[in-house]
């Protein structure tokens, strides 16, 4: 009874300070508690970002996150992951490589280098980004040509010997900006290749702008369809200009995603870090909190947040 009274009163203070205009008092447990995120942007970096790889990594021990794994266009973060690793114990974090044109686009060797990093924190392969063909012809010009890594729906060479790096030192396959159909063409030939960890980058913003059909026709094969929280943010209200060229996938996207595709094969990560937005453990927590506003249980929201990205990075849960 006394629980009880205590939960009510707690509740009503909220309320009470919500209708106020103050923020709530912060929770005894952050929502973000156990979380991976499996999304993060920091520094150092050649795009404008809020904090550096340890900022993040303390902000996410503080609010009892299990892991971060850090992602940069341009550079492997393997090294980086390994030292932060050392600098703040206590907190998972993971780092790899995207193959953009600073490594070499397409270039297996850079994969090799990459995992056989000191610390063994390289575990994600990104598909090209910002110079893949898919988007560039989105937001640079129809025109325009980037990098393939399925023309015509049929993996290239190179690719193909980076599946089976992949495949045979058991890392994680993720998608990158590249084509619909290069996402289905390279899961496809991943599986047969006994890749056992695919994630389809922000599957369903408009780069790479996969379809429910194509989403349940990726999931059926295995892969995890990521959702990031900035793209909650963004479209022709956003505060920044450079986020107006993004399409809303919100938390009515992921109640959609769960009733067609199923939370077991969806992940829920932040793509936070740039300069002038929120802090990734406050867009976690946001996250959050939009996704049981809408009807996402607990227990969903355990499964795309915890225990999906843990499976994937080789955790024991």
């Amino acid at each position: 009874m006394r629980k009880a009274l205590l939960v009510a009163f707690a509740f009503s203070a909220t309320q009470a300070f919500a209708q106020a205009g103050f923020p709530p008092p912060p929770p005894k447990v952050s929502p973000a508690a156990g979380v991976i995120d499996f999304h993060v942007h920091s520094h150092p970096d050649v795009f404008g970002r809020n904090m550096d790889d340890i900022d993040v990594a303390q902000l996410a021990k503080a609010r009892g996150m299990r892991g971060i794994v850090l992602k940069n266009h341009v550079a492997n973060t393997a090294d980086r992951a390994a030292l932060v690793m050392k600098v703040v114990p206590g907190v998972e974090v993971w780092g790899g490589i995207v193959l953009n044109n600073a490594v070499g686009g397409i270039n297996p060797a850079a994969v090799e280098w990459m995992h056989r990093m000191y610390g063994g924190r390289g575990k994600v392969v990104w598909l090209p980004t910002f110079e893949a063909d898919k988007h560039v012809k989105t937001l640079v010009s129809k025109d325009a040509k980037g990098i393939e890594v399925a023309p015509g729906g049929k993996v290239t060479p190179q690719m193909e010997e980076i599946l089976k790096i992949i495949a045979r030192e058991n890392l994680v396959l993720a998608t990158g900006h590249v084509h619909p159909y290069e996402i289905i063409a390279v899961t496809r030939r991943a599986r047969e290749l006994g890749v056992k960890n695919i994630v389809v980058t922000h599957g369903f913003t408009n780069i790479p702008g996969l379809s429910m059909d194509e989403a349940k026709q990726v999931a059926s094969m295995g892969a995890l369809i990521e959702i990031c929280f900035l793209q909650f943010m963004v479209g022709p209200s956003a505060p920044m200009e450079w986020m107006r060229h993004w399409t809303v996938t919100d938390a009515k996207t992921v109640a959609e995603a769960i009733k067609q595709v199923g939370a077991k094969s969806l992940i829920v990560s932040s793509d936070l870090g740039q300069t002038g937005n929120m802090i990734h453990p406050d867009g976690l927590e946001t996250a959050i909190a939009q996704m049981k506003r809408v009807g996402i249980s607990d227990a969903d929201i355990d499964l795309m947040m915890r225990k999906n990205p843990a499976r994937i990075l080789g955790l024991n849960d």
